[in-house]
């Protein structure tokens, strides 16, 4: 555990009977993942020959999310129910970075699949052209972009440490205090980790909803019931 002033970083702050609740919580959110992402997996493979472009990203969602509960939840639910954390700190570093690295993915992969439910819904002419080739690109891209701020603190830009109930560990956020480099961090990750996806998501189904809602409404005006019917059909398809 290292020294007093380390070990009383990886005591909890919290009170036995929450951390008890918290531990418990994990168990059950980790056994439903493994459960839930796993099948969805299986079925993945099983239907491999089968899957469309726009479905690699929602398999890339399955992996990330049971990266996560693979590297953390097992040194996460042990320490919950013990009121601290078990290990070292190279393993705290280690769950950190997958913490960032797997969450990163899951929510860039989000960003990304926004992007092409907008393309095949607004923009068809180029929707219709989204390829195989292009669904792995952007997976890559997905894993890289989560890989630079997941490498970052391991090379100096930015910190990890104990996460401020102490039973976990994630970013530093006390280190922008004292380093610069940590700040700038900080900042490029609340950015483009925060506030640029979550715009993006927002903006896509917005306008994916507009298009539905005028599509619908142009659909009522000019055709008959029956292909009302088949248009409706023919843009749930392309999302």
């Amino acid at each position: 555990m290292g020294n007093a002033s380390e070990t009383f970083l990886f005591v909890s702050k919290l009170s036995k009977d929450n951390d008890f609740l918290m531990g418990t919580l994990y168990a059950i959110c980790g056994v439903l993942s493994v459960l839930g992402n796993g099948i969805l997996l299986f079925v993945a493979y099983r239907k491999k020959s089968s899957l469309k472009p726009a479905e690699f990203f929602v398999v890339n969602l399955a992996i990330s999310d049971l990266g996560m509960t693979i590297t953390l939840f097992p040194f996460a639910i042990p320490s919950a129910f013990t009121h601290m954390w078990l290990f070292n700190k190279t393993t705290c570093t280690f769950y950190a970075f997958c913490g960032v690295l797997f969450g990163l993915c899951s929510l860039s992969n989000l960003t990304v699949l926004s992007c092409v439910c907008w393309l095949k819904v607004c923009c068809s002419n180029y929707g219709n052209k989204f390829s195989y080739c292009h669904a792995c690109m952007l997976v890559a891209g997905v894993w890289c972009y989560a890989g630079v701020f997941a490498v970052g603190p391991l090379s100096g830009w930015g910190e990890y440490g104990a996460e401020p109930y102490g039973t976990a560990c994630c970013i530093n956020w006390h280190a922008p205090s004292v380093s610069s480099a940590a700040m700038s961090y900080i900042i490029c990750l609340f950015l483009f980790c925060y506030i640029v996806p979550c715009t993006v998501i927002f903006l896509s189904y917005t306008f994916i909803l507009l298009t539905v809602q005028s599509s619908r409404q142009a659909v009522q005006q000019h055709v008959s019931p029956q292909n009302k019917i088949t248009n409706a059909h023919g843009l749930i398809v392309k999302v």
